[in-house]
C-alpha cells in the first residue's frame, strides 16, 4: 500500500468524524510518513510502522484510542527552525554530578578500595 492509498483509506473510513478532526488525524499520520521518508525509511515501511488503516479507523471512530503496537522513533532528528534566538544551556561541573545517583554499594566499594590502597601504601613506607 502506498502513501496516497493509505491516506485515501483513512479519509473514507473516518468520514463519520467532524471534518476538522478527520483532517487533523490524516495530517498527523501524513506528517509521520514524511518524517520517516526524510530519515531514509522506505514509504511502505513507514506505513507499516503506523499500523493497519482499518485498525486506526476503528480506534478513532469508536473512541478506543490505545498505545500503538509499534512506536516509531526518528533515526535522525531534523533541526526545527526557531522564530526567536536559541537559548544556550550551559552545564557546570556541579550540575553534571547532581543529576547522577550513586548507589550506596558503589560508595562502600570505592571507600573500601581506598582504604586498602592506603593500607598498602602505609605498609610500603615501613
Amino acid at each position: 500500500m502506498n502513501r496516497s492509498e493509505f491516506l485515501e483509506t483513512l479519509q473514507h473510513g473516518l468520514r463519520s468524524l467532524p471534518v476538522e478532526e478527520r483532517e487533523g488525524i490524516i495530517n498527523d499520520l501524513d506528517e509521520h510518513i514524511a518524517v520517516s521518508l526524510e530519515n531514509g525509511i522506505p514509504e511502505t515501511d513507514a506505513i507499516t510502522l503506523l499500523g493497519n488503516p482499518d485498525d486506526i479507523i476503528e480506534q478513532y471512530v469508536q473512541g478506543d484510542l490505545v498505545v500503538p503496537k509499534h512506536v516509531q522513533h526518528p533515526i535522525i532528528q531534523k533541526a526545527m527552525p526557531q522564530e526567536h534566538s536559541p537559548q544556550v544551556q550551559t552545564e557546570t561541573k556541579d550540575s553534571k554530578f547532581k543529576s547522577k545517583q550513586v548507589s550506596p554499594f558503589k560508595i562502600t566499594l570505592v571507600a573500601g578500595m581506598c582504604f586498602i590502597i592506603l593500607m598498602l601504601l602505609l605498609d610500603a613506607l615501613d
